[in-house]
């Protein structure tokens, strides 16, 4: 190995290209973690995670789940909600019961069995799904492996 050899592959490891490696795979894994950890009903909620961007300057990979309308619920899973009370929005007052389907609507043919002004939600606890998933990755994730990739594909 020459001394222009050596300069590249340090070149290589300076510039970052081992930054961008790791932070992609630490991504990938997180991603893959934090699906395994999801609590599923209907498995929306774990589609919708995924890695949003890699900033190598930064050195930060950030990871989303939820961010649409039909999933703006993923912060109440991972953080919980506190004690709080639902009031109807479009009528008068909230129903529920009766035969529903897993989306939540009334099966054909059936009628809603209890009707409220108002009610008071307990809250939920908290289910953390990607603070978790991240930790395992980080804990997985070899730096080892990517450096020395990084080292011989700069030769």
């Amino acid at each position: 190995m020459g001394a222009d050899d050596l300069v590249r592959r340090f070149e290589a490891l300076r510039t970052g290209k081992a930054n961008r490696l790791v932070l992609g795979q630490f991504g990938l894994l997180a991603v893959q973690r934090a699906m395994a950890l999801v609590p599923r009903r209907t498995g929306n909620l774990a589609r919708t995670i995924r890695v949003e961007s890699i900033d190598e300057r930064a050195q930060t990979v950030r990871i989303v789940a939820g961010g649409t309308a039909r999933v703006g619920y993923a912060a109440d899973v991972e953080l919980g909600t506190r004690p709080h009370d639902i009031v109807p929005v479009r009528r008068k007052a909230l129903a529920w019961g009766g035969e529903r389907r897993l989306s939540g609507s009334l099966r054909s043919g059936s009628a809603p069995t209890m009707f409220a002004r108002r009610v008071r939600h307990p809250g939920t606890q908290a289910r953390p799904f990607l603070r978790l998933g991240a930790q395992q990755a980080l804990s997985e994730v070899g730096l080892a492996d990517a450096v020395i990739r990084v080292w011989n594909e700069a030769a």
